[in-house]
């Protein structure tokens, strides 16, 4: 298989927001500096994904994550 001849991306404006690229690096970075700070847990949009079952999910596994440490 060749290279594509063409390629184009469309935004939806009204659809969920789209991390840019590297996101998961940047959020396992950032992941591993929290993970030295006993009692902080980090949850919502900005982590795992934007939707609002994405958004539970990280609220709960840092529930989770907190309850443990106490």
């Amino acid at each position: 298989m060749g290279e594509p001849l063409a390629a184009r991306v469309t935004r939806w404006d009204r659809g969920l927001p789209q991390y840019g690229v590297g996101h998961r690096e940047r959020v396992a970075r950032i992941r591993e500096a929290a993970a030295k700070l006993p009692g902080l847990a980090l949850a919502g949009a900005a982590y795992e994904g934007v939707g609002v079952a994405a958004c539970v999910a990280t609220g709960r596994a840092a529930g989770r994550q907190v309850l443990a440490g106490a």
